[in-house]
This record gives C-alpha cells, sequence and structure tokens, in this order.
C-alpha cells in the first residue's frame, strides 16, 4: 500500500518515445489533409465553375476603334480650297488616262478613277464664280457622257482609245483655263452670316 501511494505520488508516467513519435505522425498527417482538401476545394471549385459557364455559341467580335477625321475645309481660304480639289482631281484624271492605256485593263480601277475624277471636277464647278462655272459645263457633260460609257457592261477595247483621246483633249484645256493659279480673283467668297454682316449696338 505504501508503495502505491509512493507510485502514485511522482504523477503519470512520461509518454514513451514510440507514443511520441504515432503522436507527431499522427497530426502531421492531419495537416497534410487538410492542405490537401483546402488546394482540392479550391482547384475543383474553379474547374467546376469553368465546367458549367455557359460560353456562348458565337464570339463576341473585339470591340473596334472609332476613328474621326476632322474636316478642316471650313477654315481654309477659297482658293486653297480650289488647289486642294484641282490637285486631287489631277490625280484622279491620270490614273484614269494610266488605266485607259493599260492594257488589258483594270474595269475596276478605270470606273473608280473615272467616277472620282468626275466628282472633283464637279467640285471645281462649284467653287468658280457663276460665269466660270459656265465655262467648264460643257467639259463636265462630255465627262458625264465618258463615265456612262466606263461604267457600262459592253464598255471594251474600242471605246478606250475613244474615252481616252476625250480625256487627254479635255485636261489640257482643264490645265490651260482652269489652273489653280489662275483663279483667285474668279472664285466664290465664302458668304458672311447676317449677324457677321450687322453693325454692332452701340
Amino acid at each position: 500500500m505504501g508503495q502505491k501511494n509512493h507510485d502514485m505520488s511522482h504523477g503519470p508516467r512520461p509518454m514513451s518515445q514510440k507514443l511520441r513519435i504515432a503522436h507527431v505522425s499522427y497530426v502531421s498527417f492531419c495537416v497534410l489533409c487538410a492542405v490537401c482538401c483546402v488546394l482540392v476545394f479550391t482547384t475543383g471549385c474553379e474547374s467546376l465553375q469553368r465546367k458549367f459557364t455557359r460560353k456562348p455559341k458565337h464570339p463576341l467580335p473585339r470591340p473596334t476603334p472609332v476613328i474621326q477625321f476632322e474636316d478642316y475645309t471650313g477654315a481654309m481660304t477659297p482658293l486653297n480650297r480650289y488647289r486642294k480639289h484641282y490637285l486631287q482631281f489631277q490625280y484622279w484624271n491620270g490614273e484614269l488616262l494610266q488605266a485607259l492605256g493599260s492594257s488589258p485593263f483594270s474595269l475596276k480601277r478605270l470606273r473608280r478613277a473615272s467616277s472620282e475624277a468626275l466628282t472633283e471636277l464637279t467640285t471645281l464647278q462649284d467653287l468658280l464664280h457663276e460665269e466660270q462655272a459656265q465655262l467648264l459645263t460643257p467639259l463636265i457633260e462630255e465627262r458625264l457622257a465618258a463615265n456612262r460609257q466606263i461604267q457600262s457592261v459592253a464598255f471594251g477595247t474600242a471605246q478606250a482609245q475613244t474615252v481616252s483621246h476625250l480625256i487627254e483633249t479635255q485636261s489640257r484645256q482643264i490645265y490651260r483655263e482652269f489652273f489653280w493659279r489662275e483663279m483667285e480673283d474668279k472664285l466664290r467668297q465664302p458668304e458672311t452670316t447676317e449677324e457677321s454682316a450687322a453693325p454692332a449696338a452701340p
């Protein structure tokens, strides 16, 4: 009895080395399992979310940038405006003559050059005084008839030679009578508004 009380007075016996190792292994295993569960849960949710997310049948097009070109024509002087359209007419008129002279010629190039040159020539007429603009009317009428021929389905090599001769003759006349350096005093002036024309109130 005395021996028993003596043993109990010293408290519980220390844990053996094998039990300590087993305890540490068990705790490490529990921690590892917990980390694995967290990883599986997070990655699994993402994969499930991707799996069950409805994808559009047709992918949405990428947004295209909106490009706006500023028009500075209103700030030009009448001569600068005429010069701009005269040079553009010269460019498309040259393209038209080259297209007519090529063999075989490209109908697409030919038709565009004819339309653009006619548009620029009409714009030049709108910029001229009425008397000077009337001198350009016969040339525009001839160019309209030539453009109708070019845009027709039956346009061919025989018609191209006739139209080319007409365009060359017109080009020399336009350069001689409507060159931009000679038109400064023959151009329409910008109209003044009533507010700018009215005198300021005292």
